[in-house]
């Protein structure tokens, strides 16, 4: 008996052992946020009546299972956004109830969203860093935030290569769409669809200044850029908003779109630092029935920060996108996948901390087609804990106004989908933006903000009028929005 408690006890000590030399270190993080909204005629809209209050939660966790400094695994989950009083956080797929589909297109109202999960690990005896899986994928941005070109959460891979101390290249490859991975069939079309991307950067760092070119190329699945693949149809409410991929005369054939341009930084001019990008991007179709149809333009803009004071850092910015010139054959906007965190401002490009814009693929398309100049005050320090900071943008369309019917009409493809009236400008509309955010730290990881804007909206009446339908005084020449926000982040 005791020569084989003695074995049970060597092989316990055994397997434990297996187990200790394959156990990982849990790191933890996170970000919770409650918030409240009060808010007005925010589309610059007066024939529709929202409720003008909501509170909203959001529960974002991180996990980080780390087996030792060359390999580690990631995991990162989001409960919500879902507004109070909109039933309870039920653990589903996140979609609304269908009596018509099956498997997790049938979930009910609860949203358990997966935002990252992924493996991220060094090659043996190299310092190659590859990370592997849904992760967080973009192009370079020095400015606005994020790439209005592809800044998203996505399956994909991608290596870090590093060259020298400062030169690395960064290669990678997304499935940013795929129909067959998308949900149920009952309600799914144009099965077997994808949207596949490559892109490649470098990282460019010397003393003074950094600069990251880039390149990038998706092909376009067959029904991928079609009305009904766009989120157009309520017959295909799993699919994935792509209007950015939107052109006239876009058939279900697939579709082939490039991308070029760098991001620039420059502090070498002390205490001037310096922020530019340059995007442009250009789509066709496979269909030679299409002709000479498709979509091409370009973005770009430039900040200037002052960093010689203490209390404030004053910022001069200046940003234009190509918008549309009146051709009925192609679209002068330029493509787009998804850009998550790209915007100017806090309200009217719906950034800053909100926690209601955080939807998949969210796509810049419906903003392209303006140009705009701001002033910002960064970081404004007063008070201890209390810090501020304050816009003043204007912005002015670029699109032809002879277009304003198409932009509008969500059903015809010359821009893409979801253009509607106060989230496109032409070249006879404007907006005067001013926000003032506010943060008080009340503990190191718990702070509570207070955003404040106000949009004073100037849109030609005589061109919306006619393109709409809609009488001039439904058309609203002023928004505002107040949020209270509480963030816990560890």
């Amino acid at each position: 008996m005791k020569k084989i408690a003695l074995s049970l006890a060597l092989i316990g000590a055994l397997g434990f052992g297996a187990t200790a030399a394959n156990a990982a270190d849990i790191k933890a993080s996170g970000s919770w946020q409650i918030e409240g909204d009060l808010t007005n005629t925010a589309s610059m809209q007066n024939w529709t009546k929202n409720n003008n209050f909501s509170v909203e939660q959001r529960i974002r966790t991180a996990f980080q299972f780390i087996a030792n400094e060359n390999l580690k695994g990631v995991l990162e989950t989001q409960i919500g956004t879902n507004n109070w009083g909109n039933g309870e956080y039920q653990i589903s797929a996140g979609r609304t109830p269908s009596t018509s589909a099956t498997g997790s297109n049938s979930a009910g109202a609860g949203n358990i969203l997966l935002r990252k999960a992924y493996l991220d690990f060094n090659i043996p005896n190299t310092k190659v860093k590859v990370l592997a899986g849904y992760q967080s994928i973009a192009l370079p941005s020095a400015f606005g935030g994020g790439s209005a070109i592809l800044d998203d959460h996505m399956a994909g891979i991608a290596a870090v290569v590093p060259i020298t101390d400062g030169i690395s290249v960064v290669a990678g490859y997304a499935r940013p769409y795929d129909a067959n991975t998308a949900g149920a069939t009952a309600s799914q079309q144009y099965a077997g669809t994808a949207i596949d991307a490559g892109l490649l950067y470098a990282n460019i760092d010397m003393a003074g200044f950094s600069v990251k070119p880039f390149v990038a190329y998706s092909a376009i699945g067959t029904g991928s850029v079609t009305a009904a693949q766009a989120g157009l149809t309520a017959a295909t409410s799993d699919v994935p908003n792509l209007g950015g991929l939107i052109a006239p005369g876009a058939l279900p054939n697939g579709a082939r779109a490039y991308w070029g341009g760098a991001a620039f930084t420059m502090t070498a001019l002390d205490p001037f630092k310096v922020m530019a990008d340059f995007n442009y991007g250009k789509e066709t179709f496979n269909n030679a029935a299409v002709g000479n149809s498709g979509r091409s333009g370009w973005l770009g803009d430039i900040a200037i920060d002052y960093t010689g004071l203490s209390m404030m850092t004053p910022e001069l910015f200046f940003a234009y996108s190509s918008g549309e010139d009146g051709d009925a054959n192609k679209s002068e906007r330029m493509p787009v996948v998804s850009g998550e965190n790209w915007a100017y401002g806090s309200f009217w490009m719906q950034g800053g901390d909100n926690v209601g814009y955080q939807g998949q693929y969210t796509s810049p398309s419906s903003n392209l087609g303006f140009w705009a100049l701001g002033l910002s005050l960064k970081d404004v320090k007063l008070i201890d804990k209390l810090s501020h900071t304050v816009n003043f943008i204007y912005f002015k369309g670029t699109n032809d106004s002879s277009v304003a019917g198409q932009l509008w009409n969500n059903n015809n493809l010359v821009n893409g989908s979801k253009n509607t009236f106060g989230s496109v400008l032409t070249d006879k509309d404007h907006l005067f933006e001013v926000d003032l955010n506010s943060k008080y730290q009340l503990y190191d990881a718990l702070s509570l903000g207070l955003e404040l804007s106000y949009i004073n909206a100037d849109f030609d009446k005589d061109v919306w009028s006619k393109a709409t339908g809609i009488g001039s005084g439904y058309l609203s020449k002023d928004a505002y929005k107040a949020a209270l926000i509480m963030n816990y982040s560890f």
